[in-house]
């Protein structure tokens, strides 16, 4: 399973340590508005640094994403997440409101990815 992480923070250096030792699993890409951040957090595990969203959820070898932006800034990055067909793993919470949790669940069902 090809695993890329939105937020390179320290979030994500903790999801990229479990992706490391998860049989099957394997850090494919990171990505971070701050190239600097991706770029750090990629190279540590040997993965593709991204700092454009598109670009690393157009990738198709990318299957599985994890979402380890800030409380409160889980909706864009899973919502465009599975809008590209892409399955995602958020951090919790998973988001700040109901309706904001529902958008999100809406998106899964929407495109059949969990």
């Amino acid at each position: 399973m090809k695993f890329g992480i939105i937020g390179a923070g320290m979030i994500g250096q903790f999801h990229g340590k479990a992706i490391e030792a998860m049989e099957g699993g394997q850090l494919h890409s990171v990505f971070d508005v701050r190239s600097e951040a991706a770029e750090k957090l990629a190279q540590q595990f040997g993965a593709r640094p991204f700092s454009d969203i598109e670009a690393f959820l157009g990738d198709q070898e990318l299957e599985i994403v994890t979402v380890g932006t800030p409380s409160g800034a889980h909706l864009d990055p899973s919502v465009a997440a599975l809008q590209a067909g892409k399955h995602v793993v958020c951090e919790k919470p998973l988001e700040i409101t109901p309706e904001r949790i529902d958008m999100m669940i809406n998106a899964a069902e929407e495109n059949k990815v969990t």
